[in-house]
């Protein structure tokens, strides 16, 4: 029989200590007790810590989340304590963006609620970082953006049919147009840069009611300012629903006044609206019954183009009519697509397609387009970028020396010391060949590119006679011969339209597509002076700004200020052949050179145009087609010649001239170039709209500064030289001029 084995656990004794025998489950115990208390230690000590962490940022971009690069872009922020944002620009430098307002919670919501910025993001992937004003910063994490070439069209309200008349509007490429969609207006912006990454925008008038006056106050400036709005207001339009309000003046009406609706009555026909939206099925009859469109005041003097009505005349009961507004376009249509029939309407798609403008028939050069590369922003950056006087190197010189040098080193040197067998030699002739070829370079580099300041400049210059509003655009470029730290800003100097004191919005200027040193560029451009710099309040300059030895910087410039006289006075009307008569009148204090006046697809040679001159175009040579006279087409016998658009040109003016009028000059089927940024101030789509535009050289509109920053000692020159003579600085002037209203009755279509 096998012995017991007795249980002898709970007697074994444990290693004494401190002269004290313990047992094993003591020893459990205390190791219970002892994770206990770190774990609770470990938790107190990470609660301590966050209190000194910065706080979790909440942040709303863009459009409900959509934004594009390149683009001015509102970026909300919660809780309010943010004090500023650094966004990357396209050298991947940090620039720090200060808040809209310096009211912290806006008088809502207290400290929780978001603060407002306007910041511009130069890389898709780049750092975002958020500043709570005590030294410290946190990275903010936002979603990926539209590249810079993606078109976006902004549609406030419920609109189905826009989505399927983008699909309708696709490039032969296969791009289409970026449809983002948002219920009302309530997020948006006051100010029309919040709106800066939209190129058309479509309001429904049924949500007009229900947004607030500042976001359509920012909507109306973005139009002024240079944009595309598509107003759909039919029953929604009915008195006293748009009588007062930003969209009351999206209402047609007379020149530079708002528009006023009248009664409502039924519509019994929808032959026009069918043939103007070129639709493939009718309108249900009796989908018609209790629909109602709006009689607008004064018809007669509608100031723009009624494109479709009802009745035997066109001012008997306009149904869509385009005009302009500012440097923008507001085309109206009298029904609420987004209701009712029009809803399900296969029609409303290309309704919409007509009123966007509709399709593209561009051909010839539009098939070699790569909307990723090279557009004609990129093209006068690359031209603003040279300077008189600093040229590059030649690569033959450079291999040369390269060469030189090593032959030098070897085996001159190694001969030269090895011969004779004196080896310390080394110590005197190796520091002589490096200083030496240091020289040599120093002073190849001067050679080419000089040792001062060089600046150059592109400017336009826009009035609107009709709205009394100036807006001035400006693109600026310094080449720095040392090491310099500078504080760059800009404001009108237009002195003759009373915009003096007026603001600049003053950021870097870069070029869109995916192309070394744009906007879209995943790899940020190598900069020889990385430094973060920052933006001051109200954008009217950047400061601290860094420029590296024998490199340049590029900035650009915007504003708009109104008008107190106008600088021309016209009676220009257009008769029934089409052609221009009248006369205009110049009140400008200097004169206009190489000046044209254009209308339509027209063109008049005017020539010089001094103070107090008038001009009449009946009395000179008459009309010339505008798109030959852009082109610069010649007749060679039976035979039309058209000068060809090198993509490698770099004279400013005549970059400005086809960007001005990129759609009249036949577009990308001309340039084989998108406009890109300078999309914005193409005037073409004013030109049909009962407006002429007087187009000439005269002095710069926009005076630049430059000089060494304020807090930095040896930053270089204490001021750059910038000549703003006109000489040197001049501008395209292109003054808009509304055109007088015959009595002369259209027939029906």
């Amino acid at each position: 029989m096998r012995p017991a084995v007795q249980d002898r656990t709970d007697a074994l004794p444990v290693r004494p200590v401190g002269g004290r025998a313990l047992s094993l489950p003591r020893v459990l115990a205390w190791g219970v007790f002892i994770w206990i208390a770190v774990v609770w230690g470990v938790r107190g000590a990470a609660v301590f810590a966050a209190d000194d962490l910065p706080e979790a940022w909440e942040a709303t971009i863009g459009f409900d989340g959509a934004y594009r690069t390149g683009s001015w872009t509102p970026l909300l922020i919660a809780p309010s304590t943010a004090t500023r944002v650094w966004v990357e620009d396209p050298d991947g430098e940090l620039v720090g963006y200060p808040p809209v307002s310096d009211d912290a919670s806006s008088g809502q919501g207290g400290a929780k609620a978001p603060r407002r910025f306007r910041v511009r993001f130069g890389r898709p992937a780049g750092r975002v970082l958020v500043d709570d004003g005590s030294g410290s910063t946190a990275p903010l994490r936002v979603p990926v953006p539209l590249e810079s070439t993606d078109e976006v069209m902004l549609v406030i309200g419920d609109l189905p049919s826009a989505e399927r008349a983008a699909r309708l509007l696709q490039r032969e490429d296969g791009t289409r147009i970026r449809v983002v969609a948002l219920p009302d207006a309530s997020g948006l912006g006051p100010a029309d840069l919040d709106l800066d990454g939209a190129d058309a925008i479509i309001v429904c008038g049924s949500v007009v009611a229900r947004t607030p006056p500042e976001a359509l106050a920012g909507v109306d400036a973005w139009v002024r300012r240079g944009g595309r709005l598509v107003f759909l207001a039919g029953m929604s339009a009915a008195p006293p629903g748009l009588a007062e309000g930003p969209a009351a003046v999206w209402l047609p009406g007379p020149a530079g006044r708002e528009g006023r609706v009248t009664r409502m009555v039924p519509l019994r026909r929808s032959a026009a609206i069918e043939t103007y939206s070129k639709a493939g099925r009718p309108l249900d009859r009796n989908a018609l019954g209790g629909l109602e469109v709006p009689v607008l005041a004064d018809a007669a003097s509608i100031d723009g183009t009624i494109e479709a009505w009802e009745g035997n005349a066109a001012t008997e009961l306009p149904l869509v009519v385009r005009r302009a507004h500012g440097f923008g376009t507001v085309t109206w249509v009298g029904l609420d697509l987004d209701q009712g029939v029009f809803r399900n309407w296969q029609g409303t798609d290309s309704l919409l397609v007509e009123l966007l403008g509709g399709r593209s028939r561009q051909t010839g050069r539009s098939g070699e387009l790569n909307r990723r590369a090279l557009d004609l922003g990129g093209q006068l950056r690359l031209a603003v970028d040279r300077f008189d006087g600093v040229r590059p190197v030649p690569f033959e010189l450079i291999a040369g020396l390269a060469l030189l040098y090593i032959a030098c080193l070897y085996p001159a040197e190694w001969w030269l010391v090895s011969r004779g067998g004196r080896p310390a030699l080394a110590w005197l002739t190796l520091p002589t060949v490096v200083i030496l070829f240091a020289g040599l370079a120093w002073w190849t580099a001067g050679r080419w590119k000089g040792d001062a300041w060089r600046v150059r400049r592109a400017d336009v210059v826009d009035v609107d006679l009709a709205w009394k509003v100036a807006r001035g655009t400006s693109f600026f470029g310094a080449w720095s011969p040392m090491n310099a730290v500078v504080d760059v800003g800009a404001v009108p100097s237009t002195a003759a339209l009373g915009v003096d004191g007026q603001a600049a919005v003053v950021s870097w200027y870069g070029a869109g597509g995916r192309g070394i040193g744009a906007v879209d560029c995943p790899t940020a451009h190598p900069s020889l002076a990385s430094a973060p710099y920052t933006s001051a309040a109200g954008l009217k300059s950047l400061d601290q700004v860094p420029i590296a030895a024998s490199s340049s910087r590029l900035f650009e410039a915007e504003w708009m200020a109104p008008v107190a006289d106008p600088p021309v006075v016209s009676s220009l009307r257009q008769d029934a052949q089409g052609t221009l008569s009248g006369a205009l009148e110049s009140r400008l204090p200097f004169a206009l050179h190489q000046c044209s006046l254009f209308h339509a697809g027209w063109t008049y040679d005017v020539g010089s145009l001094a103070p107090g001159a008038r001009f009449d175009p009946e009395s000179g040579k008459g009309p010339r087609t505008l798109a030959s006279a852009l082109t610069r087409s010649a007749s060679v016998y039976d035979r039309t010649q058209t000068q060809a658009w090198r993509v490698d040109n770099t004279d400013i003016d005549r970059i400005l001239e086809i960007a001005g009028f990129h759609a009249a000059a036949g577009g990308t089927s001309y340039t084989s170039l998108e406009a890109g940024r300078l999309g914005r101030i193409d005037l073409s789509p004013v030109l049909p709209i009962d407006r002429a535009i007087l187009v000439g050289r005269g002095p710069a509109g926009t005076t630049w500064s430059c000089a060494a920053a304020a807090d930095v000692s040896g930053g270089g020159a204490a001021a750059v030289p910038i000549d703003d003579s006109p000489d040197q600085a001049t501008a395209m002037w292109r003054i808009v001029i509304p055109l007088e209203k015959l009595s002369v009755e259209k027939p029906s279509p």
